[in-house]
């Protein structure tokens, strides 16, 4: 035996590891863009992507850009009213498209992204994109179906913003590790997170459970722009309204009681744009039409009104009195607790900038820490 100091067992290092660690679970609807916040976390704390990884994106690229164009001409008929291409040589690149189906061609060959350049040039087949809020379409759509010469060359890398606008449906818990910098005022060194991911379409949620334990935080994501889609799971039902609902369903877990709540009003960039487009958001939710913003936060546009009314909605959420049932200790006799009310911070953001969610997060870090502090009785 030796005469040094014994170490501590492995399980005890992992369970301490463990309560170190801040541990951050993404929730939300699918398609609200959580593992875009996974990607910016590797963009900003984990230096990035390396070119081999950014080439290993490139086949769900061009299924994106499939995916995208195929949804547009077969729909075209289908809305209502429907949308006919302009230019004949546009219905031969059309029949071409379609005959891979939606899963798409086993080769992207240049006569492939020759017929999607012609289709996407027609104006009829535009002015079926400007209707995509009644039919399934990817948000990445316009962004990489603009860079269609790009992605057929043999020298494309995608950059940070195509791996960002990268739509990969999200089927397992995944997770990722990074370090932030903590700042003198909270004692220096760095701080440890975990963040967790999971799918967020209604078959994927039975899987939230198995990531509860120990969470600290959690990042609720919403995808404002959706106040005039339906879900891809339920075609009579509206995304945002969905959200809201299970975004109540998580404050109210048990669970998740201590966790705190932060909530992404996300996809800013394009709910400002469907608003000045004139999109109603009060066609979807009627009590939008007689709402008044009462806080001191900027309301000089029909799309701050828009952004506040949602973040309202949350607030209201929060507002709610929650109850939990406990056994008592005789049978049949349980005891009903009210929790105590928790704060939610709503933060309005654009997933694919950069910038912003940098900004967002380091105000998120900031109230973990200062949390933190509070919790161990130095403030």
């Amino acid at each position: 035996m030796g005469c040094g100091a014994s170490q501590p067992p492995v399980d005890v290092l992992h369970t301490k590891k463990f309560l170190d660690v801040q541990k951050l679970l993404l929730l939300g609807t699918g398609e609200s863009g959580k593992t875009t916040i996974i990607k910016q976390m590797k963009i900003l704390h984990i230096n990035g992507y390396t070119d081999t990884e950014r080439i290993e994106k490139i086949p769900f690229i061009k299924q994106n850009i499939h995916e995208s164009i195929y949804e547009i001409v077969t729909n075209m008929h289908k809305i209502d009213p429907p949308v006919a291409p302009e230019r004949d040589q546009t219905k031969a690149s059309i029949e071409f498209i379609i005959s891979f189906g939606r899963q798409g061609p086993v080769e992207y060959t240049p006569e492939y992204f020759d017929h999607v350049k012609t289709a996407w040039k027609d104006e009829g087949v535009r002015r079926a994109f400007d209707r995509s809020n009644e039919y399934q379409l990817i948000d990445s759509a316009e962004h990489f179906l603009n860079k269609i010469d790009e992605v057929n060359t043999i020298e494309y890398i995608p950059t940070n913003q195509d791996i960002l606008f990268c739509r990969i449906k999200t089927v397992a818990i995944s997770k990722i590790d990074f370090k932030m910098p903590v700042p003198k005022k909270y004692g220096g060194g760095s701080a440890e997170f975990w963040m967790y991911d999971v799918g967020g379409q209604r078959g994927e949620r039975k899987k939230w459970f198995k990531v509860f334990a120990g969470i600290q935080s959690v990042l609720f994501l919403i995808a404002s722009s959706d106040f005039d889609l339906k879900l891809r799971e339920d075609p009579t039902y509206n995304r945002l309204r969905e959200s809201f609902e299970l975004f109540q369903e998580v404050y109210t877990n048990v669970y998740l009681k201590e966790a705190a709540q932060i909530v992404f009003l996300n996809k800013q960039d394009i709910l400002r744009r469907k608003i000045e487009q004139g999109r109603k958001l009060d066609d979807y939710f009627p009590e939008f039409k007689n709402y008044i913003p009462t806080g001191k936060e900027q309301c000089d546009t029909e799309y701050d009104r828009a952004k506040l009314f949602m973040k309202q909605k949350i607030l209201d959420i929060a507002n709610t009195s929650v109850y939990v049932e406990h056994m008592g200790l005789k049978p049949g006799q349980n005891i009903t607790e009210q929790l105590a009310p928790r704060d939610v911070y709503v933060h309005f953001t654009v997933a694919t900038d950069t910038n912003n969610i940098k900004k967002v997060f380091d105000s998120i870090h900031e109230s973990i820490l200062n949390r933190n502090v509070q919790d161990i009785g130095l403030l």
